[in-house]
Formats: C-alpha cells, structure tokens, sequence
C-alpha cells in the first residue's frame, strides 16, 4: 500500500482531533496543510475504533474494516488511487483468504508478485475454485476445459517460481495486456449465465529495462472479481493454454481482419502525405489536409470495430488540429458531418462525443484566429460549450478534459469560486486521471494562502530541495515554475536573479523545470549561469511536479514567507517587486 507518510521535521506540525460523521466518530489525522493523512473511524457508535483508512493525497487510498466488531480487522479494501481490490480474512490471520473484488489488472500484478515472491498461497487465491467454476453455470465442454486447467495449477505454478529465471526481486509489473473480454452466451453448450472472459490475458513486466512478458491464458469474471483459470507460463515453456473461444460448435470472430488490398494503398498514400505535408503552407496545406481526411474516411468506412474508431479518431484530430493551427475552416462543417453520420452512431456515445470535443476545439481555436474577435464573447462561447458537452457526455474521457478547460477558464477570469467548483467535480469524478490529479492540485494551490508548500527532491544539477529545512526555511522564497521554450519564463528568471542579489541573504528561489528533456534545462542554466537550484520532473506539464500544484500554464510562481506559509499564489512579472516589498520587512 502506497500511502503519505509526514516526514520526521513534519511531525510537529500533524493534528489529530475527533470529527462527527454523522451519528458516528472518528480520529482524523492531518498535516501542517490541512490535508488528511489517517482516519480512524468508530461506525456503529460502541466507542471502539473499527475502520482504519490511509490517505494520499488527500484520498483514501485503504482501508482496514473489523466488520464483525471483534477489535480485529477481517477486511481490507483499496480505494481512490489505490486500486478496487477488496479481500477478506476470515480466520483474522492477517493474511488475505479470499478476493471478493479484483480488476483484471490487478490479478496480471497479484501473479507477478506470487512469482517473484514463490508464494503459492498468493497465486491460490486469484484461481477458480471448484464453487466459483460451478456458480458461473458453464456448459458442458467449458467446464471440462475449465477443470483440467485447473488441475495441478498449484503444483505447476510452485515448480515455475521455483525453476524461472525470469523475474527476480528487481522485476516490475507495468501493465495487464488482453483483447478486449468477450462474452460466453447463455445457451451455448447447454451453459445457463452469459460469462464474460479475457482470452489469453498476460502480464508486462520490466526487467531494469527489458520488457518480458508472462502469459496468463483466460480471465473469467466471478462476481465482484477475476479468477485465473490456470498457472502462467513465460515464453514458449509449460503446456499450452487452451482457448476458451475454441470450444466445439463457437468461434468469436474477434480476431482483426487484414486490410484489403485497397486499404493497403490508402495506407501507403496516406503515410506519404504524412511525409511531403511537413514544412507545407497555404493551399497545399489545405489540399494535402483534404487528401489525408479522404483517406482516413476511407479506411475508417471500410473497417470495423476497434479499427473504425481508431481510424475515425485519428481524422477528428487531423480536422481539429488543422482549424487551430491553420484556420482550416472547412474542418469544423467536415466534424459535423462525421458526428452526424451513421458510421459513427454505430460506434457508440464515446466515438460521437470524441468527435463532438474535437469539433468544439477546432471551432474554439478557429475563432481565436479572427483578428477581429472579441475575445471576452469567445471564451464565454468556449466555456458554454464545454458545460453543454459534460452535461451530455458526462462519464467519457473528454468530458474529464473539458472540465479541467472549464475549471482554468474560470481561474484565469478570476472567477475563482467557479473554478473550484469545476475542479472539484472532477476530482470526485476522475479521481485516477491525469485531470483529475491536475484538479486537486489546483484545488491545493487555490485555498494554499497560510499553508505550507511541501516541495522537497534532488535537484537538477545535484544536491537536494526541502523548503521545510536550511537554506530555505526563514527565509522569504520564491517557487518559479518555467520551461525553455516559454519565453516569458526566461524574462521571469532574468528579473528574479536581479531581485536576488538587490535582497541579499533576505529572498531565495527555487526553480521547478517542466522540459520533457532535461539536457535542455541543463544547457540553457549553463549559458545563463542560474544561480539558485531547480527540481526537475521529465513528465513537464502532465508530471508530478505540475499536478500537485495544479500547474496549468506557465510561467507560475507561488511566494512564500519567512514562516513558510504561502503568500501569493499566483505571482506574476509585473507585480513580483511590489510584492516582495510588502512581504519582505
């Protein structure tokens, strides 16, 4: 479990009080911010703790539950960032007996540690067992292939923990890999429940650099979680796995077509456009775009599927792109066109709100373009929009994007109450994504004046930045996030290496570097020759560092006192002189 955990320094400056939940109490743990660490909570009011919950974050992230009251916890549930895992240890041992819920993703990660750790116990409890098999009323052919699956797995996956090379205690799991799950009907073979099931499901783990992959054959869902039907197999040794799609009498169709002839050539005309558009202007520009759309309607038309919707996919973004960087106008009729279509309809709401998103920011960016635009109308039209399309496409992944674009619109309006709004729906609803987490941190940053900025790491150039310790603590501070191709960044640091030296031993910075290549960085505070120390996150803008602060544009600066409490938020060029007059005495 990946939970915060304060700092040795930091601990002086946790609370822990009682809150009301209701009718129910609990001891809430927080650090010097505000932001909750612990939770321990008493939920059937007998004066007894009995949920125990850790938080990262500020979301939960697990928890332990003594669901029968007795003082000791027979349950444990990964929440928020942490996962969906959900287990119960029933004999109160300590150790989980059984999952009641667990994603596809997590069992591929559970069967890389059982192997890494040779724990047959671990690997057990992602199998079938004889009852889970029984529950899912399997026809007659599917139980048998499920059966003698199952038979010695616990012995071949022990010989393979024990004889494999291949994972050792510095290998990674990085990601859970499968076709999309396919559906058992009811009635096949005498089967009583539709089953759904991954077809040769496996696992990707890193190897200090080299990937390898594990093969875990069928994943069967059984209620709330996955089971595994049989042990993993590395490479090309251990029995074959058999299919379940291949039971007598069904096949699924599931496997990708090949492209036709035909398509072969769109495909190689349009990679060649792809090459000669590059450096291209003006009306040929606009007639390799029309071109490059042609053929991707094309293909998109004649394939099917997964297929169709990459190929549609990538011709809303051709349009998009082409209307904001361009002024294509005939782009935006085109994506009307598309969502309108009936190729498209079949796909379903997520391909016909990917193409409506696409559509709104070609037309927002078209209009930007207009010398003659007053900006003020545009953008309330762009925020409309935007607040139209969540309340349309409320759970799909653009609608996660339009409320960040939401939420930083009306930040940067001043509208800061509303921004809060927006940031904080996105939180509750995209807790996991990259949205999601840019929103908490700019929720953190928003209500951040008096609380103290917890930036700590090694520095670009060496050494290591903790404003909670010497040099920085004492000292007024200013926290300057910039990157080398943002030109007002470079002015910012230009007047903040003048304001150093005016201060004396009175005012420091701290620079957090948001290039993607951090020999960029490196090059450009040589030829500068940067005099303050600079964190470094190689992920820029989408990263850590930019998150947890809610990084949204730069440059962005935060002031900080000599108390260490944030004073200004959001400082800029222009009023960083004045400012520091009024904090620096």
């Amino acid at each position: 479990v990946t939970y915060d955990k304060p700092a040795r320094e930091e601990i002086a400056e946790c609370t822990i009080r009682p809150e009301r939940n209701g009718e129910n109490t609990s001891w809430a743990v927080r650090d010097g911010t505000g932001q909750m660490l612990r939770r321990f909570a008493d939920s059937n009011s007998d004066n007894v703790v009995d949920t125990w919950s850790y938080y990262q974050g500020g979301l939960e992230v697990y928890r332990d539950i003594d669901a029968n009251y007795d003082s000791k916890a027979d349950q444990c549930r990964w929440l928020h960032t942490g996962g969906s895992r959900w287990g119960v240890d029933k004999n109160q041992d300590g150790r989980i007996d059984v999952w009641k819920q667990i994603s596809p993703q997590e069992v591929a990660e559970e069967a890389i540690l059982a192997i890494q750790t040779k724990d047959v116990d671990r690997f057990a409890r992602l199998l079938i067992s004889d009852a889970e098999a029984q529950s899912l009323g399997l026809g007659k052919d599917l139980a048998k292939q499920i059966e003698s699956q199952r038979n010695g797995a616990l012995e071949t996956f022990k010989k393979l923990a024990d004889t494999q090379e291949v994972i050792d205690a510095k290998s990674r799991f990085v990601d859970f890999g499968a076709a999309k799950p396919g559906i058992v009907p009811a009635g096949l073979d005498g089967s009583k429940k539709d089953v759904l099931v991954y077809e040769n499901a496996s696992a990707l783990v890193d190897n200090g650099g080299k990937p390898e992959q594990i093969l875990l054959g069928s994943i069967f869902r059984v209620g709330q979680g996955w089971r595994l039907t049989g042990a993993p197999r590395m490479g090309d040794s251990g029995p074959e796995l058999a299919s379940v799609f291949s039971v007598p009498g069904y096949t699924t169709g599931q496997s990708a077509s090949q492209p036709t002839d035909e398509m072969q050539q769109w495909m190689e005309e349009l990679e060649k456009l792809d090459r000669e558009s590059s450096g291209t202007s003006g009306e040929a520009l606009e007639r390799s775009t029309e071109r490059r759309a042609a053929l991707l309607e094309k293909l998109a038309t004649a394939s099917s599927g997964e297929e169709s919707m990459q190929w549609y996919s990538q011709l809303s973004d051709l349009l998009s792109a082409a209307a904001q960087s361009s002024g294509y106008e005939p782009a935006i009729r085109k994506l009307i066109e598309l969502e309108q279509s009936e190729g498209v309809k079949d796909l379903g709401a997520k391909m016909v709100a990917r193409i409506r998103y696409r559509r709104l920011s070609g037309a927002y960016g078209l209009a930007l373009r207009n010398p003659e635009a007053e900006y003020q109308k545009v953008q309330e039209k762009w925020l409309a929009d935007l607040a139209a399309f969540v309340d349309a496409f409320p759970m799909t992944e653009e609608a996660s994007e339009a409320m960040l674009q939401l939420g930083m619109g009306q930040e940067f309006a001043g509208e800061t109450e509303k921004a809060k709004v927006w940031y904080a729906r996105l939180r509750q609803e995209f807790p996991r994504s990259k949205a999601g987490r840019k929103a908490t941190g700019a929720l953190w940053r928003l209500d951040s004046i008096g609380k103290t900025l917890p930036l700590r790491g090694q520095a670009l150039r060496g050494g290591a930045i903790d404003l909670t310790k010497a040099p920085y603590r004492g000292i007024t501070l200013v926290v300057h996030y910039w990157a080398t191709w943002c030109e007002p960044c470079k002015e910012d640091m230009k007047l903040l290496a003048k304001l150093q030296l005016q201060y004396g031993g009175k005012l420091k910075v701290v620079g957090v570097n948001l290039d993607t290549v951090a020999t960029d960085a490196k090059s450009y505070l040589a030829s500068t020759r940067n005099g303050w120390k600079h964190l470094y996150d190689e992920q820029g803008l989408e990263g850590k560092r930019a998150s947890e602060v809610g990084v949204m544009t730069l440059p962005l600066m935060l002031l900080v006192d000599s108390e260490g409490k944030v004073a200004n938020r959001n400082l800029h060029g222009g009023e960083l002189e004045e400012e520091l007059k009024r904090v620096i005495r």
